[in-house]
């Protein structure tokens, strides 16, 4: 093959693009301050919601952890009432239970 002869599988490089105008350039700087400045509102906008985000769920694991507490100090005191009661009217309580094993036997026994 000759210097002459074209090789159709190689590709001619690209021509050099022209430098800039002093116009390009000012139009792309004032392009990448106004793109700085937007970036910086959407990370101060950013980081101010991420702290609503952490002050919502700090607020909200306390006022959970206060009703757990409630919760479960309501649940002793209702235990400890009803070991008082029975302990002061055992006979009442074993007829009250046996009432209530029996009306459930008769509800989920079986249908034949």
């Amino acid at each position: 093959m000759s210097n002459e002869e074209k090789d159709p599988n190689v590709v001619p490089a690209p021509a050099p693009e022209p430098a800039p105008s002093s116009d390009t350039q000012k139009r792309l700087s004032t392009a990448r301050e106004f793109a700085s400045e937007q970036y910086e509102k959407l990370r101060r906008a950013t980081a101010d919601q991420m702290e609503n985000v952490r002050r919502y769920t700090r607020d909200a694991r306390r006022q959970l952890h206060e009703g757990w507490d409630a919760t479960r100090n309501k649940a002793k005191d209702l235990h400890h009432a009803g070991e008082e009661y029975v302990k002061a009217n055992p006979t009442t309580s074993v007829l009250g239970a046996l009432g209530v094993g029996i009306v459930l036997g008769l509800l989920l026994g079986s249908r034949r």
